[in-house]
């Protein structure tokens, strides 16, 4: 999934009142499986670096104090494509371990 690809797909998240996304409605099965491993990956990263820069352990939690706008974006984008496979009947944990 390139960057202007996510960026639309957050766009179409936040402005829609559909619960399909038109953008990933229109990717074939392996385009959606890339997308998911991409912000999969990219969720993580974001992640990483609002810990990095702040976070603090509050009642055995880590709290990130940081970073929250892409930790945001890449969940919505994330829950999305889980949507999108769940209505192609695809399952994400077969295709987080590449067995598809």
């Amino acid at each position: 999934m390139t960057f202007d690809q996510l960026n639309h797909l957050c766009d179409e998240i936040l402005q829609s009142d559909s619960d399909r996304s038109a953008l990933l409605a229109s990717f074939s099965d392996t385009e959606l499986h890339d997308a998911y491993v991409d912000v999969f990956r990219q969720y993580g990263v974001e992640l990483v670096i609002g810990a990095e820069e702040k976070s603090t352990w509050m009642c055995e939690l880590l709290v990130i104090g940081s970073n929250q706008g892409p930790i945001f974006a890449c969940a919505a984008a994330f829950q999305a494509i889980l949507l999108e496979m769940s209505k192609r009947q695809m399952d994400p944990l077969v295709v987080a371990i590449g067995c598809q």
